[in-house]
């Protein structure tokens, strides 16, 4: 059956909500600092995008040399795939996507390695329920390619990119014209999405009705 719609998922805060991967992550960074900083973070959102966006910049701020820091990334993903650093799926995410139409196509898009998110999904319950999962898609930069990639001829009104920092999720997604659904945690006001929620929960209804338009 040819495609008629596209939807574009985040993983990482998105799909897999939880502060544990960053808090990982931030601790190989910063060692006994880590947990008091993203307290902080999570309870304000202190003007950064996302958790790891906060740890970039804590490290660089802090001279953490780059091996350091790649070592601790690798480490956090490690936890993830692992599930000692635990994630959970949005209520009603698995539900919605069964009952989604046979022409829409579900396709998980993240900066993180492909390599061992297969398991994650799994024990989110979300097995077979992804079309195709791109890693490493380097977003934003790298965003404009896949987009074009999976759009393959569909005009962009028919892809609704879904994640949770709008400059790296939607920010591509809107300047071609497609639909963007914000999961705006701490209700910053960023961009100009077509839908906005502080949990992705809250836009299940939406993205439903997109795709049955």
């Amino acid at each position: 059956m040819p495609v008629r719609r596209i939807v574009v998922l985040d993983f990482d805060g998105t799909v897999a909500v939880g502060d544990e991967p960053v808090l990982a992550y931030f601790r190989g960074v910063a060692g006994g600092d880590a947990d008091e900083v993203l307290a902080r973070w999570a309870r304000t959102g202190e003007g950064h995008r996302d958790g790891y966006s906060l740890v970039a910049d804590w490290a660089s701020a802090h001279d953490v040399a780059e091996p350091v820091r790649s070592t601790a990334y690798a480490a956090s993903r490690a936890a993830v795939h692992a599930g000692t650093a635990q994630v959970t799926a949005p209520e009603g995410l698995a539900d919605l996507l069964r009952r989604r139409p046979a022409d829409v196509r579900c396709v998980l898009v993240t900066n993180a390695p492909v390599d061992g998110i297969e398991p994650v999904l799994a024990r989110l319950g979300l097995e077979g329920l992804v079309d195709e999962t791109i890693g490493d898609a380097g977003k934003p930069g790298g965003m404009p390619a896949v987009l074009d990639r999976l759009l393959s001829g569909l005009p962009p009104a028919a892809l609704l990119s879904v994640g949770d920092v709008w400059r790296n999720d939607l920010e591509p997604a809107a300047a071609i014209g497609a639909a963007t659904a914000f999961v705006d945690r701490f209700e910053r006001g960023e961009g100009s999405p077509t839908f906005r929620g502080r949990t992705l929960e809250a836009l299940l209804p939406d993205i439903e009705r997109w795709w049955s338009a």
